[in-house]
């Protein structure tokens, strides 16, 4: 990969004193173009949803009120210290694998109990809290944590935190996509998708992507999977108003700008959002376990760098787009960035599954040599599966590419129809 250059960066005041760079200056320059961004407003960066794990043991008497609300239909549970929750039973292919769902609107939280996976009188991890901006807007790192500690405690015996998933997002004005920016744009994520004026909104829960604004003037671009590093790039003031949010937001987006916000301009979000796996990569790679917000709260800001980072969009090969540069560097999530060299480390050795991996691969061949389908048409099937990342680790740690794979997948089409195995 070519070196990644940064633009230089200058302000009135640094360029009246000299030519001494301005760490925080709205002047882009490169060797050959200058760029003036002192037009881009940031209306906010914050942490829109956090997503805590806690293993632990079940506890029945939490579990018989819940269900006995379910029993006499009044679907609502109240608990003192906690207020009133809305309660439901989920479905195996629901909720994320938990059988019951509690939600709060008022406090801005959900609540996830008792795995479907895991036996409700064994230890697992039983317990997903959910929440808000709302929620976390009006609280610190430590009263959050407690909070959530709070909750752990109430519904599980010996509750520990097990992993956590942010969702990052950064709110800007006078900025919108560019027309190119599919073709600018650096990923390493194998899923794409791209929304023009689409006739609806997918809620899942309280993390919300936006998908209809009506014609097609407007368009959602998301890269990468849920359960992976995501992307989202979406017309913020629009979706506001479709999830009747436009006080609450117009309100902190004039505090974060100290009254310059403009509530006729749109406003546009980047979000980066980080499931549990990705962030227990991260943390391996550092050498800690973030097991838990207030673990990861001091990384934050270090994350949306190397999300940004990882995730980018270029100007040219070599140059990062000065735009996405600003937002880079300029957001901030609760702590300053620490400068760490942020990578992602998998625990796990895919080499004891290498045989299982193979024997896919070998499967698929055969298949798809009786379907009389391509080496291309069976890699692009090979891309769509989950395992296709470990394949190929598995390939890696035996010194080969993705090119040696396509050519086992020719070589073994043209044997199979040798032999007459695609009969």
């Amino acid at each position: 990969m070519a070196a990644l250059h940064r633009w230089e960066r200058y302000s009135l005041g640094s360029l009246e004193q000299g030519t001494a760079e301005d760490p925080k200056g709205r002047i882009f320059a490169t060797p050959k173009e200058l760029k003036d961004l002192s037009r881009i407003r940031l209306c906010g960066s914050s942490v829109d949803t956090v997503r805590q794990l806690y293993h632990g043991r079940l506890k029945a008497d939490r579990l018989e009120a819940i269900q006995h609300a379910i029993d006499d239909q009044s679907f609502e549970i109240r608990y003192p210290a906690y207020g009133t929750f809305r309660v439901a039973k989920l479905g195996k292919g629901a909720g994320a694998g938990y059988r019951y769902k509690l939600q709060n609107n008022e406090e801005g939280l959900v609540i996830l109990l008792a795995h479907f996976y895991s036996k409700e009188d064994r230890p697992g991890t039983h317990l997903k809290i959910e929440l808000s901006p709302h929620f976390i807007g009006q609280r610190g790192v430590q009263e959050i944590q407690s909070r959530l500690d709070q909750f752990a405690g109430f519904f599980l015996a010996e509750s520990r935190p097990v992993g956590v998933a942010v969702h990052l997002a950064l709110d800007v004005q006078n900025w919108r996509v560019p027309l190119d920016f599919e073709t600018r744009f650096v990923t390493h994520a194998r899923v794409q998708r791209r929304y023009d004026g689409v006739a609806d909104w997918e809620l899942e829960d309280l993390a919300t992507v936006a998908m209809k604004y009506g014609k097609k003037e407007v368009e959602t671009l998301m890269y990468g999977k849920a359960n992976s590093l995501q992307t989202v790039v979406y017309d913020k003031s629009k979706e506001i108003k479709v999830t009747d949010k436009v006080d609450y937001f117009h309100d902190y987006w004039k505090s974060y700008t100290f009254g310059d916000f403009e509530p006729e301009k749109p406003v546009w979000r980047i979000e980066m959002r980080f499931h549990h796996s990705i962030v227990q990569e991260i943390g391996h790679g550092l050498g800690e376990a973030l097991n838990s917000f207030k673990d990861l709260a001091p990384h934050l800001t270090d994350l949306w760098r190397y999300a940004m980072t990882r995730n980018r969009l270029m100007m040219s090969p070599t140059y990062l787009d000065p735009y996405w540069q600003l937002f880079t560097e300029d957001a901030e999530f609760i702590h300053p960035a620490n400068g760490l060299w942020l990578r992602r480390k998998k625990k796990r050795d895919v080499s004891a599954v290498g045989k299982n991996l193979s024997l896919i691969v070998g499967n698929l061949i055969t298949l798809a040599a009786r379907k009389h389908q391509t080496v291309r048409e069976v890699m692009k099937n090979l891309k769509r599966l989950d395992c296709f990342d470990d394949l190929l680790s598995y390939y890696r740690s035996r010194n080969l590419t993705e090119a040696d794979l396509r050519e086992q997948i020719e070589k073994g089409l043209a044997l199979r129809r040798l032999i007459g195995k695609a009969a």
